[in-house]
């Protein structure tokens, strides 16, 4: 059955995440505290995109790649072509989508386990590409290294980590805003339709494929954006940014979150990656905690943890609904 869309609330969340980007530089100014918050934007720009792709039943392997084709596009421009920050801001993205157009088109004729190992002998293609061959342009295992922090816009600096943080929320609410629109808009409703019974929306003139592959394009656009800001926050790209272990965590901050909501990817990305950095320490253990988590999460809240107050005021409402018919044959005895 379909989870509830939460009819009425697109607007409210929307304001929630801008509002708490904005409170946040009130409270502190710590780098630290402003790099994991720029982490946690950046991580649900591409959570929110990779739901996007879910949202019509299938999971893109390579979504991370497409955020590594927008990081290392953008860094190029910048340093070997000499483009401005503002300019591949919007190039990265584009050109991640328009890789996404024929990948899509090869892997959405194909379903199940044929799609997963497509995608995902794209991602390894993406990511051996980067690691293995032309060194001089992609820095080899080395990286790339030496991109610049974005550049002035209209006399603002953005060399601190608060200006940073501040344009990351930028993109991320503008994200947002879009993906929600979409969510609750025909579109929206069209791809839950398609993910629930394809041929059933097919027999009744849905153009699936073509559905299928906009979301997979639209996605890649986003994940685009959020590798064109992660290139020139970190200043350094390595293949291994883009390879099985961030894509797995992918994975799990969406489904840990709740695919079944366009919010469930907010809940499971603040969620998880503040447990990443509790977890620093602990870093070669943190995949098992992660998959623990995720295993608990389907046998005992298969919709997400977004669901779970839903499930709360279910089990809430049957309880006290029980003890008053129990009370009312006590009376009637």
């Amino acid at each position: 059955m379909e989870p509830s869309r939460g009819a009425g609330t697109p607007g409210a969340g929307v304001a929630i995440i801008a509002l708490a980007a904005a409170t946040l530089p009130m409270v502190t100014r710590d780098s630290y505290y402003l790099d994991v918050a720029t982490t946690i934007l950046m991580n649900l720009t591409l959570t929110m995109s990779f739901r996007l792709q879910i949202s019509t039943g299938q999971i893109n392997m390579a979504h991370i790649s497409f955020m590594g084709i927008g990081a290392y596009a953008s860094a190029l421009l910048v340093t070997r072509v000499g483009l401005s920050f503002w300019a591949s801001l919007w190039i990265g993205p584009l050109v991640a989508a328009v890789l996404a157009v024929p990948i899509g088109s090869v892997a959405l004729r194909v379903t199940g386990p044929y799609y997963f190992l497509i995608t995902f002998a794209f991602s390894e293609v993406v990511r051996l590409i980067f690691n293995n061959f032309f060194e001089a342009l992609f820095g080899g295992p080395s990286g790339l290294v030496g991109i610049p922090k974005p550049d002035r816009l209209l006399g603002l600096a953005f060399e601190g980590k608060l200006e940073l943080y501040r344009l990351m929320a930028v993109l991320c609410v503008g994200v947002a805003i879009v993906l929600v629109r979409l969510e609750y808009s025909r579109f929206g409703l069209t791809a839950g339709a398609i993910r629930q019974a394809d041929l059933l929306a097919e027999t009744l003139g849905v153009d699936v494929f073509r559905y299928k592959l906009a979301t997979f394009v639209l996605g890649s656009f986003v994940a685009g954006l959020a590798g064109v800001f992660f290139a020139h926050f970190r200043q350094v790209l390595h293949s291994s940014d883009f390879g099985l272990e961030p894509m797995v965590l992918l994975v799990v901050f969406t489904v840990i979150g709740g695919t079944g909501s366009v919010w469930g990817p907010v809940v499971g990305t603040v969620l998880m990656t503040v447990a990443s950095e509790l977890l620093r320490e602990l870093h070669r253990y943190e995949i098992l905690v992660f998959g623990a988590v995720l295993i608990l999460t389907m046998l005992f809240a298969p919709e997400g943890l977004v669901a779970l107050p839903g499930t709360a005021r279910r089990l809430l409402r049957r309880l006290f609904g029980r003890t008053t018919e129990e009370a009312g044959a006590g009376l009637a005895s």
